[in-house]
């Protein structure tokens, strides 16, 4: 008989109760946080609270002159943490998605980040002769994101089953006496991989999208707290000057890698946005420069802000940006993405070389949360003022172009 769990795992699927007993709610500017073990978003690591939303919440707090110790951060079933945040004030929840059903029970702050709700499975035979949703038994983990979203997939209430742990969503599916288990991708995959008797048996039957994870605070919670995290965290997403990667660039590529969107301009769009921004330097360069800095169409797309031009000088220099004009006379020569690609140099040494190319390289997406590939057409131009600028735009790569 198969065995689900391996013998000696230091994996703390082994969830840490806290009882409600003896957690009084906070009467200081203190806070308390509540999460699950839920890597790489929340887990623990030699008895210390770690993870992508982990360090993005202490250092958010850190800059707004707050200290999180990792004795505020308590891991126990999702279940359990989501009532206390509910009970006890000053206190918070992650890495939560934030729902029409959840809203008006906590304050909101983030987004954090985000992952692919999925379908996991075990049954091969689901993959030749794939039922309908409606057919499908699931298992999710109890006021987990899974329960709404499976009844939004076509799932019946009577056929989602509620389980504490993952574990047991697990086994659930071993055993058969589930199809599927609605869960966040990239946790899925790593506590597969840590407990499962067998990861390569299991697969994902259906991706439900992505979804944005947050921070949810007790509604009696301080809000001059609560908004000096959401005014850091934000900063932290634009802090590019210092040595070209955000804060957050930083922290979330220590965890995930670069990752697709799910919508995309064509890279038509964008050459055509280049030219049309490079015709119009040629004319009148400080015109130009100030419409770009001042985020004016079309130099910005109005419907999809991810489509915008920048302007390097042929020393590096951003010139102008339309998305974050704050960046202008930064210079960004030898400074990298996330990955160590020094694609700025690339960008201006290749116009000098050719006239015109791509790249590709990592960068955040003012649409969508976390790290995504993008890929950047660029021109060289000389401008009416007579000195010559490297005229850029670029797309994020949706799943196909990778």
């Amino acid at each position: 008989m198969m065995r689900l769990i391996k013998t000696g795992t230091l994996f703390t699927l082994c969830i840490f109760l806290v009882s409600s007993h003896s957690m009084a709610a906070p009467v200081t500017k203190e806070m308390t946080f509540f999460t699950e073990e839920y890597p790489p978003f929340n887990y623990l690591e030699n008895g210390v609270p770690s993870g992508l939303s982990v360090d993005l919440l202490k250092t958010a707090f850190e800059r707004a002159g707050i200290t999180i110790k990792d004795e505020d951060i308590n891991l126990m079933a999702w279940s359990d943490a989501y009532r206390m945040v509910q009970e006890n004030n000053n206190t918070g929840i992650f890495s939560i998605v934030r729902t029409p059903e959840r809203e008006k029970l906590f304050r909101w702050a983030g987004p954090l980040m985000q992952c692919p709700l999925v379908f996991f499975a075990e049954n091969r035979s689901l993959k030749t002769e794939r039922p309908d949703n409606k057919d499908l038994r699931a298992v999710v983990i109890k006021d987990d994101i899974g329960f709404y979203k499976g009844l939004e997939s076509g799932i019946p209430e009577e056929k989602i089953f509620q389980v504490t742990t993952p574990a047991e969503a697990i086994q659930r599916l071993v055993d058969g006496t589930s199809d599927v288990w609605i869960y966040g991708q990239y946790p899925g995959e790593s506590i597969i991989q840590t407990i499962a008797e067998d990861p390569d048996s299991f697969f994902i039957l259906d991706d439900l999208g992505n979804f944005s994870y947050y921070i949810a605070f007790n509604l009696n919670s301080d809000p001059e707290i609560i908004e000096s995290f959401q005014a850091e965290l934000d900063a932290m997403k634009k802090d590019r000057k210092e040595d070209g990667i955000t804060t957050y660039e930083k922290i979330v590529g220590k965890y995930i890698g670069p990752g697709c969107t799910e919508r995309s301009q064509t890279m038509e769009q964008v050459t055509n946005l280049v030219n049309l921004a490079a015709d119009a330097m040629s004319r009148d360069a400080t015109g130009t420069i100030a419409d770009i800095q001042s985020g004016r169409h079309p130099y910005i797309d109005r419907n999809d802000p991810s489509l915008y031009v920048f302007i390097f000088s042929t020393g590096v220099d951003m010139i102008a940006n339309a998305a974050q004009p704050e960046l202008a006379g930064t210079n960004f020569s030898g400074k990298t993405d996330v990955s160590g690609k020094k694609f700025r140099d690339e960008i201006v040494t290749n116009a000098l070389k050719q006239g015109h190319g791509t790249v590709r390289y990592s960068y955040s997406n003012p649409l969508e949360t976390g790290i995504f590939y993008k890929e950047t057409y660029y021109t060289l131009v000389t401008g009416s003022d007579k000195r010559q600028y490297i005229v850029c735009a670029g797309r994020y790569l949706p799943c196909d172009d990778i």
